[in-house]
């Protein structure tokens, strides 16, 4: 049958007739029955099987009709498509390999259907029944899977971003709607919820690592390269500037994984370069251009959280190269950046001190007098709202002092701007502009695909050049109502008890000093390493003298989580959604993807509908295969604190204690001392790798969790 379907539909853009249809359909039904009686959800090869036939018919068909009939099986075996994807990351986790591509097919079967273009973060995050770990363990695994057609992986990575922008957690608003204070609290609450899963899933399913293999895997196509690379940076971005509770988490698995800086990173950039210095009339409009931005962005927010990235930029003529990029230094907001990434790394303490200088001083001078003053403002008043900047490295602010030491004002001219400021926003809100912006990066790709009259219209009113005047951190309503909690609001609208008292910016990790003192913790541990002093009055200070403020964070979460919040208030948000109705495929199918070559066989709600759990499973009769674990629906992010890495938050495979009595991942615990050396993550106490024993009472609790005993 299935022979002559295939030979009715040519090269699939045949239409088949009722008798071929029929024939079809039989083909599928047999497919299902093969999925639905499997009934053990470790039957893996079985179910392998399966979704391969499905996705490669489905990408061989062209017309409406066969993608009907495979949505409509797709429909039949939801209740197994649902059990299979909510487990298989912890059969994985607990035996590696174990099920070959299931997941490939079983997502290539969805794209078959609807297509790449079409597949959003939010279908993600309804497929994982709202599990945002769950979407992010489906990511890294088409990420990291070189069988994934790069087609799968670009959409991959695409999703990644929209869900760090978190559009994927609200409804589009169809409306003028009126938001209310309770409206803004559940969506606040809602998107803490969200932030603080999505920074889990990152860590726990690697996907630095991830993105490091698939940018390694495409490495010989530039444009592929790209593509990766914008994902990448635009997702560690943006979880890094959230307020979150695992931020120091973040923090230290990103050190554990420096060689991504030198070894990808650093390289990439050269490789644009020539690009750029053969395009004289470069700017926001070429790719490589945009990239770049993406790429100093990135690394000035790496390079003040994390003090070990600094050497490999400082010590290179990288900074050198990129002064000498065409018509770079006519923007202000890339010269703002080389100025915080050359201030984060120490510049003046690097070989190439006095060419950045020199370069950095005469884009500066070559400004119109109002662009200095803006520049100035970017660095110093307008701080709170922008990418941070370390102040520890004195003698580089110095020898900056140009850029970072603004002209004395009138005190009027602050208030004008932050009444202007405000009235921008809601007429960019009003506009629909600017509603699902989160950071300055978010907006890139999307901005340079508009219309010129749209983006015309993007500023008007705002008087400023294309790019000067762009927010890192912009409020898409003005939050209000914080000034009990954080003090009043300075003309960018961010909270003063908000902001380091020592780089002005606003904090996601903050700590108190024993007198009282708020700062950053990145900054301050930056600023310990050579001074030993509180930053602010000289006293005698140690980072184990402060701790967390975690009244101060909550206040800050609350406070940056509802200025995203209050731009998606929508009144269907807060009801529970129906079910999702899928739409019959277009006439006109999706463009066909290529399926992997075939190998050798070695995840909770659904886009296909909110159906109930598969019970059969429980009822099979167990096989007396030892290869094989049966586990029950636990996942890997549902594991209790102390089975978890004290360094990043990971579920632990290989756990180690600590003579101080702390737990870690060993490959974890060996990566953070080769990179930050023989010292305790959590005490600061000299640690080596030898002092710290296998703890296997630990390892077989973990196991036991995760197969659901007792």
């Amino acid at each position: 049958r299935w022979s002559a379907v295939a030979a009715a539909a040519g090269a699939g853009a045949n239409p088949l007739d009722a008798g071929m249809l029929e024939y079809l359909r039989l083909v599928y039904a047999y497919v299902e029955n093969a999925v639905i009686s499997c009934g053990a959800p470790d039957t893996f090869d079985v179910y392998e099987a399966a979704f391969e036939a499905l996705a490669k018919m489905g990408f061989f068909f062209l017309t409406a009709e066969p993608k009907q009939l495979l949505l409509q099986t797709l429909e039949n075996v939801n209740e197994v498509y649902d059990v299979l994807l909510s487990c298989v990351e912890t059969y994985e986790w607990v035996q590696p390999g174990t099920t070959g591509l299931l997941r490939l097919w079983m997502l290539q079967v969805l794209f078959a259907c609807f297509g790449q273009a079409q597949i959003s973060g939010r279908d993600l995050m309804v497929l994982t029944d709202n599990d945002v770990s769950g979407a992010v363990s489906l990511i890294a695994f088409l990420v990291r899977c070189d069988s994934a057609p790069f087609e799968m992986q670009d959409a991959a990575g695409r999703c990644l971003v929209e869900l760090t922008a978190a559009d994927s957690v609200f409804l589009n608003r169809t409306g003028d709607e009126a938001t209310n204070t309770e409206q803004i609290a559940i969506l606040t609450a809602m998107l803490n919820k969200h932030v603080n899963g999505l920074i889990k899933g990152l860590i726990q399913f690697e996907i630095v690592e991830a993105f490091g293999r698939c940018i390694c895997q495409h490495q010989q196509s530039h444009l592929r390269t790209d593509i990766i690379v914008r994902h990448f940076l635009t997702t560690i971005h943006n979880c890094l500037l959230y307020c979150s509770e695992h931020q120091k988490k973040l923090r230290q698995h990103l050190a554990t994984q420096s060689t991504i800086v030198q070894d990808i990173m650093i390289p990439y950039i050269h490789n644009i370069l020539p690009a750029l210095f053969d395009n004289p009339c470069c700017g926001p409009a070429n790719i490589e251009f945009q990239n770049l931005k993406s790429v100093l962005q990135t690394f000035v927010v790496v390079t003040f959280n994390i003090n070990i990235f600094r050497p490999h930029i400082r010590d290179a003529d990288l900074l050198v190269q990129v002064c000498r990029v065409p018509n770079i230094m006519n923007h202000i907001s890339m010269v703002e950046l080389l100025i915080k990434l050359a201030i984060n790394v120490d510049f003046a303490s690097g070989p190439y001190a006095d060419s950045i200088t020199a370069a950095l001083q005469s884009a500066f001078s070559a400004m119109p007098p109002d662009s200095q003053a803006r520049l100035q403002r970017r660095l110093t008043s307008e701080q709170g709202m922008r990418l941070p900047y370390a102040r520890s490295a004195v003698k580089s602010v110095q020898a900056l002092a140009f850029a970072t030491t603004p002209e004395a004002e009138d005190p009027g001219a602050a208030a004008e701007r932050k009444t202007a400021r405000k009235n921008n926003w809601k007429n960019a809100k009003h506009k629909g502009k600017k509603r699902k912006r989160m950071f300055g990066m978010q907006a890139k790709a999307k901005n340079a695909n508009r219309a010129p009259e749209d983006a015309d219209e993007s500023e008007e009113g705002n008087g400023e050049e294309d790019d000067s005047g762009d927010d890192d951190m912009p409020p898409l309503i003005p939050a209000e109502n914080w000034e009990q909690h954080l003090g009043q609001t300075d003309e960018s609208y961010v909270p003063s008890m908000a902001k380091c008292q020592l780089t002005g910016a606003l904090m996601h990790d903050p700590v108190k000093t024993p007198d009282g003192y708020l700062f950053e913790r990145a900054a301050l541990e930056d600023w310990l390493l050579q001074n030993q002093t509180n930053p602010l009055t000289g006293a005698p200070l140690v980072i184990a003298d402060c701790i967390e403020a975690t009244d101060v964070a909550a206040f800050i979460q609350g406070y940056q989580m509802q200025m995203f919040a209050a731009s998606h208030i929508a009144p269907e948000a807060f009801e529970e959604p129906p079910c999702p109705e899928v739409a019959p495929p277009e006439a006109a199918a999706p463009t066909p993807m290529p399926a992997p070559a075939p190998m050798p066989s070695s995840g909770s709600g659904t886009l296909l509908g909110d159906l109930p759990t598969l019970t059969p499973a429980a009822e099979a009769p167990k096989k007396k295969d030892k290869g094989k674990i049966r586990i029950e629906s636990r996942s890997v992010v549902d594991c209790p604190p102390d089975m978890r890495c004290s360094i990043d938050g990971k579920v632990m495979i290989n756990p180690v204690r600590s003579p101080y009595g702390h737990f870690f991942e060993k490959k974890t615990l060996d990566k953070w001392i080769l990179n930050c050396g023989s010292v305790c993550p959590v005490t600061q106490q000299p640690l080596r790798g030898e002092d710290c024993l296998a703890d296997p009472e630990m390892k077989k609790r973990i196991i036991k969790f995760l197969k659901g005993q007792p």
